[in-house]
């Protein structure tokens, strides 16, 4: 199959898309502004380069929409790699014109022509036909009958206010907070807090959990009311939000509501903690260590024995990359543990020594540095780091007046230095064949807190290690702190028995 009769193939299968897309919008009418600041973005994030688009939209996706251009246009699914790609690629820029398309539609809305007849009305009199199960249907809004309180919408604005002046939210867990909040005011109307009553949180459970997830992203959904975007999932068989990430978005309304019992008169009676999920995933099930083979592959790959070039870090080559964040990081979560986010926001000044032991001060600071739950720590350098080279790589980057270890690691939007460090080594992992759903950089964690563990290190100097919160009595008695030289022993009993290190070239 040659590049023309690709592009006729997604030709006529996106017309068909288009058509059915068209006739749908006529029956729901314009787009509110929100469905097309939604649909502007998606747009955008549809023109980013064709492999960094479909990683940012994961394998799962990919796939389905892969399978399901050969299922509608006949071509067969097996293929080579770079056919796959062009058909991705394809499918990619359909996609950007099918949105501007249904954006051009929409503005039919403004305007009449008298040349065409008008679509069919629905009649006034027609009762609505109820599209989905009992567990997403729209709770029945009843006048409110208890003392008057704030609107949800000015009740979060305070909140937020405060959590902004206050420095307690970054960027990310305001955008966070902000989401599932709009979510539950779209689902259950802006109403006085007081108002609210557990059957509405219970409809937002349900809905939640019905949820198609990056439904803002997906053709399917954007635009959707979540009501439609639950009935298109169904549809579609597009996969749904994860019980943690529902209990996430029911925490979030509960603190707001814990919150609100705190400066409000009245008391605010908590109806979103009953309806948390029971979940099995415990953090141990959400991530899984890398195992040893996992390990081997990603310590024996280009990255480490020398790549083609920047851009091709995958492909072998002369091609010495021990100066950059995509060597350090992964050697660095392995040996300390600590978060990707405290690696990339590190001072050269945070790499230090202390009674002749070289550290790494894990700490928070006015400058964007942000530790989860504020626990600053120190975490000794473990000897093989030394062997490897990192503190002459520190030095050099100190030498060359850099303030930051890894420069080129910008703050993002989210208010966090790691966004674009956590894409980049997914995606290094997915293409060295090493990426599953439950292994992430946060699985060096694991792997750390394992080797801990088999070097009979103890618990709690584990935990203080890793940044932990001390349990059980542990965590009530005493100040926490441990002496540096017993840290430092601890340290060095970690040890990967199983995995060679041998070919990792070291910092010059």
């Amino acid at each position: 199959m040659n590049h023309g009769e690709l592009r006729t193939k997604v030709h006529e299968h996106f017309t068909e898309v288009l058509k059915k897309a068209k006739a749908r919008r006529d029956e729901l009418g314009p787009y509110t502004e929100l469905e097309k600041e939604r649909i502007a973005d998606t747009i955008r994030l549809h023109k980013a380069d064709n492999e960094d688009f479909w990683d940012i939209m994961k394998k799962g996706y990919a796939t389905q929409q892969y399978q399901a251009f050969c299922n509608a246009s006949g071509i067969p699914q097996k293929q080579p790699i770079q056919t796959k790609w062009a058909i991705l690629d394809e499918i990619r820029k359909a996609w950007i014109c099918f949105h501007e398309a249904m954006l051009e539609h929409d503005k039919a809305f403004e305007t009449y022509d008298f040349s065409t007849s008008p679509c069919a009305p629905e009649s006034a009199t027609e009762s609505p036909k109820p599209t989905f199960g009992s567990s997403s249907t729209k709770v029945s809004k009843k006048p409110s009958e208890t003392p008057s309180s704030p609107l949800l919408s000015a009740l979060f604005s305070e909140r937020k206010a405060e959590a902004e002046q206050t420095g307690q939210w970054s960027a990310k867990l305001l955008n966070d907070y902000q989401a599932w909040t709009d979510l539950f005011i779209e689902l259950q109307g802006d109403r006085p807090v007081l108002d609210y009553k557990k059957p509405d949180a219970r409809d937002f459970k349900n809905v939640l959990i019905e949820l198609p997830s990056n439904r803002n992203k997906l053709p399917q959904t954007i635009g959707l009311t979540p009501r439609e975007a639950v009935q298109a999932a169904k549809d579609h068989g597009l996969p749904t939000l994860s019980v943690s990430t529902v209990n996430k978005a029911l925490g979030r309304l509960q603190g707001i509501w814990k919150w609100a019992d705190k400066q409000l008169d009245e008391e605010v009676t908590d109806i979103f903690g009953p309806m948390k999920i029971a979940d099995n995933n415990n953090a141990r099930n959400q991530h899984n260590p890398f195992s040893k083979e996992q390990l081997q592959t990603i310590f024996n790959s280009p990255l480490y024995t020398g790549c083609k070039s920047r851009r091709f870090r995958t492909v072998s080559g002369d091609t010495d990359l021990s100066n950059t964040s995509w060597y350090w990081l992964p050697l660095l979560g392995l040996w300390t543990g600590a978060r990707l986010n405290e690696l990339c926001q590190l001072n050269v000044e945070d790499i230090d020594h202390e009674e002749g032991i070289p550290l790494i001060r894990v700490q928070e600071s006015d400058k964007g540095q942000r530790v989860k739950f504020g626990k600053s720590r120190l975490v000794p350098i473990h000897p093989e780091l030394v062997r490897l080279g990192f503190l002459h790589f520190v030095q050099a980057q100190r030498q060359a007046g850099h303030k930051r270890v890894f420069p080129e690691l910008k703050l993002g939007a989210t208010g966090y230095h790691s966004d674009q460090a956590s894409k980049d080594f997914n995606r290094y992992i997915d293409r060295i064949g090493v990426k599953t759903v439950k292994t992430s950089f946060h699985s060096f964690r694991h792997n750390f807190k394992d080797a801990c563990r088999h070097a009979g290190v103890p618990p709690d100097i584990n935990d203080i290690l890793l940044g932990h919160s001390l349990p059980g009595m542990a965590g009530r008695y005493g100040d926490g702190n441990v002496p540096l030289p017993v840290l430092y022993e601890a340290i060095c009993k970690v040890m990967y028995k199983r995995t060679s290190f041998k070919h990792v070239k070291g910092y010059p």
